[in-house]
């Protein structure tokens, strides 16, 4: 039986030096494999995906065919699990979940191991207004975040 950390392994080899990075892969009880991959620069596309799933079943062959095996890009609503996911969204709005249970919103400035950099939206005293963008930057250290995630202005 294929294990997590050999699907990681064998997945982290293949996209070396590719703008396609892992973002997780579990194997679970009942015989499914769930791997997450996205793209540095653009959304994932599908044929990118089909193409890891075939190297997935060229590199472990006939021990794939006890599971079931699915390759998809980690979604928007889903929390970052890894380092390139807050990269990749440099200079765009994120949604940020404090460990007090506070949610901020805002355009990630900067990120390093210690926590982000966020420049807060602040909501607008005038109904119908746009939420203003906060002159002033705030540091976040990561032991104060649940979770962070992209998030989409449809306006």
């Amino acid at each position: 039986m294929i294990t997590s950390d050999q699907l990681a392994q064998a997945l982290q080899r293949h996209l070396a030096d590719t703008p396609h990075f892992l973002v997780s892969a579990e194997v679970r009880a009942g015989g499914k494999a769930l791997v997450e991959v996205d793209h540095d620069e653009a959304p994932i596309t599908l044929g990118d995906l089909t193409a890891i799933n075939k190297l997935l079943h060229e590199e472990f062959g006939e021990a794939l065919d006890d599971l079931e095996l699915q390759v998809s890009s980690p979604g928007l609503g889903r929390p970052f699990k890894v380092e390139r996911q807050y990269r990749k969204r440099l200079g765009k709005n994120v949604e940020v979940l404090l460990s007090d249970g506070t949610s901020l919103e805002g355009v990630l400035e900067a990120y390093d191991d210690q926590g982000i950099t966020l420049r807060i939206l602040q909501p607008s005293k005038v109904k119908g207004r746009q939420p203003k963008l906060s002159d002033e930057t705030t540091v976040i250290p990561f032991t104060g975040i649940k979770s962070t995630q992209a998030s989409i202005n449809l306006n």
